[in-house]
């Protein structure tokens, strides 16, 4: 039997103020979780992935720092286009540890943490980390991308209202 994809809107954000918009509209109206998460984990694990270039990414075991370095050589370009052009799809495991527990924060909290991670990040004028699996990207790229992923994971998040 085929597992079928959880019920998800179809979003598209062309900026920043599009994806908060569509944060604070979940916490007013309420909403219904097809997904795993509920807004605070995926507000959480969307700033966590936000600051990473500025930041540093969490350095994975060698093993998996290996398997990286190889897919960054090899199938690395040809997934940054796809996701760049289709976005990104479920069933793609992430590291754990970028996911907060469901009951850590509150959306409100999670929401205004998410806002101010993001602030932080695009207001830097140093250089950004390199993609693990992409390599280097500059700061349109990253901003792209986390629209991106907004759209993937608010999209798991159905308005009550």
């Amino acid at each position: 039997m085929a597992k079928t994809e959880p019920a998800k809107r179809n979003l598209t954000f062309e900026n920043f103020d599009d994806v908060m918009a569509d944060v604070n509209s979940l916490i007013a109206s309420g909403y219904v979780s097809h997904g795993n998460w509920n807004l605070a984990q995926s507000c959480g694990h969307l700033a966590e992935w936000v600051r990473f270039p500025v930041d540093g990414f969490p350095k994975p075991p060698l093993p998996l720092r290996m398997i990286f370095w190889v897919m960054k050589k090899t199938v690395g370009p040809g997934m940054k286009r796809k996701i760049l052009a289709e976005g990104f799809k479920g069933g793609v495991p992430t590291a754990p540890d970028t996911v907060p527990a469901a009951d850590a924060q509150t959306d409100q909290e999670a929401a205004q943490h998410f806002q101010s991670t993001f602030e932080r990040v695009i207001s830097h004028k140093g250089l950004l980390h390199p993609s693990p699996l992409f390599g280097p990207m500059d700061m349109e790229m990253l901003v792209k991308v986390t629209l991106l992923h907004a759209e993937h994971h608010l999209g798991y998040l159905e308005p009550k209202a």
